[in-house]
């Protein structure tokens, strides 16, 4: 995503050409690396506005709203920056855009523009300008998407979309439906050679070994392959993958979901789940920590034991302690036991109900006692737990390991989804 900055300042406020190019060049060493600046009168008079996808409009006085109207016309995204506000600035340069009536163009454009341009992100602050930033290539980046469907979805999995179109639609990801037996013949023809980069990483990032053997790690490095394989062979950005029916292959794919989330910029959801698919793709974009999809579990204290076999064992960056395990429904194959974080600040989400509305749900990791479910498993109480009850949208949810609410509310804004 390209993105241009332009500072709107009439002249009959800035009459001083060297105080006026003094306060831009101030104003644009604060954008960020990669961020095309100008001077809005520069480019407007010679009818050449800079290319991009994304115009962050900064206004530095009054009298300038047409013109802000007109270039946001010639950008796909719209950002309205505050720069004015105390702290964005230098205090004399803040007073004097405020002298410069700034303050009533910011708004006055901001209620225009968000009637008029959907999508428009205001934003009041530098933090709030990058994550502004972050959803908006976040947005693009969902819709430029291709998200595989590998088998059919299992059968128990019944909250998903009536149909892929559903999901192109509202998304304009394209879903990509690849035969099972498509994977299956990779991982059959695999060689050792070819899964030893994720045989090393498991072996190299676990802490212990259960039930599998040497030979059951080398089958699910070779299913790990075939997955990522796959989804290279497609261009694709992620996929649903129905993994039960692999089971007949003698093997799982919990340790290529695993690394598919935990170390690719690809994104994997078991069960052949692609509301899951869909949410780990939109929310990949807004964390810097990894993504866990899990089963609840209700507690009698009011927490939520949430479990699943396929988790990131570097959900934090550095990797946590890791058993290896077999597949706890089925007692074959590698799955992953991992230690994950107490007290930490979570995120929750989903969308779902024919891909219309999405839930969003903190909490933090707490201690809990460790059941006979799915092998990693983490606690939460909600912030909120009757609202997760009442709202729920299916049995998967989707973890980031921070709090990303704010930029999930605005990319569900961006997609007009409902948030419950």
């Amino acid at each position: 995503m390209k993105t241009v900055c332009m500072f709107f300042a009439a002249r009959r406020y800035w009459a001083d050409e060297e105080k006026l190019r003094s306060a831009y060049e101030t104003l644009a060493a604060q954008m960020g690396e990669g961020i095309e600046c100008c001077l809005a009168a520069d480019a407007m008079e010679e009818d050449k506005l800079p290319q991009g996808d994304c115009l962050i409009a900064v206004p530095m006085s009054g009298a300038v709203q047409q013109n802000i109207l007109a270039a946001a016309a010639a950008y796909e995204s719209v950002v309205l920056y505050g720069a004015y506000i105390r702290g964005n600035a230098p205090g004399a340069l803040c007073s004097e855009m405020l002298r410069c009536n700034a303050a009533p163009t910011l708004m006055d454009t901001w209620a225009v523009l968000r009637r008029t341009t959907p999508g428009t992100q205001l934003a009041l602050n530098e933090a709030q300008l990058k994550d502004a930033l972050q959803v908006l290539a976040a947005y693009n980046a969902v819709r430029g998407a291709t998200l595989l469907q590998i088998g059919h979805t299992e059968p128990w999995v019944i909250s998903n979309a009536s149909e892929p179109a559903v999901y192109e639609a509202r998304f304009g990801v394209k879903i990509r439906f690849v035969e099972q037996d498509e994977l299956a013949q990779l991982y059959r023809g695999a060689q050792r050679e070819q899964a030893q980069t994720y045989y090393d990483w498991f072996v190299q990032n676990s802490t212990g070994c259960a039930e599998p053997t040497d030979g059951a790690l080398w089958d699910a490095s070779r299913m790990a392959w075939a997955l990522i394989t796959l989804l290279e062979r497609y261009g694709a950005q992620g996929a649903a993958i129905a993994c039960f029916n692999l089971l007949s292959e003698g093997t799982t794919s919990c340790l290529g979901v695993s690394y598919v989330n935990d170390c690719t910029p690809m994104v994997a959801a078991c069960e052949g789940d692609m509301d899951s698919a869909v949410t780990m793709l939109m929310m990949k974009h807004l964390t810097s920590t990894k993504l866990w999809m899990a089963n609840p579990g209700l507690q009698p204290d009011g927490t939520v034991n949430f479990s699943h076999c396929t988790a990131p064992i570097c959900c934090m960056g550095d990797p946590l302690p890791c058993t290896l395990r077999s597949h706890h429904e089925s007692g074959i194959g590698v799955s992953l036991q991992v230690e994950l974080p107490q007290k930490k600040r979570v995120t929750a989400c989903r969308i779902s109900d024919e891909a219309s509305k999405m839930t969003v749900h903190l909490g933090y990791s707490a201690a809990g006692p460790y059941e006979t479910a799915c092998r990693t498993q983490m606690h939460v109480r909600f912030d909120d737990a009757p609202h997760y009850l009442r709202t729920v949208l299916g049995c998967h949810q989707v973890f980031a390991f921070e709090d990303v609410e704010e930029k999930l509310l605005r990319l569900a804004a961006l997609f007009g989804l409902d948030v419950l």
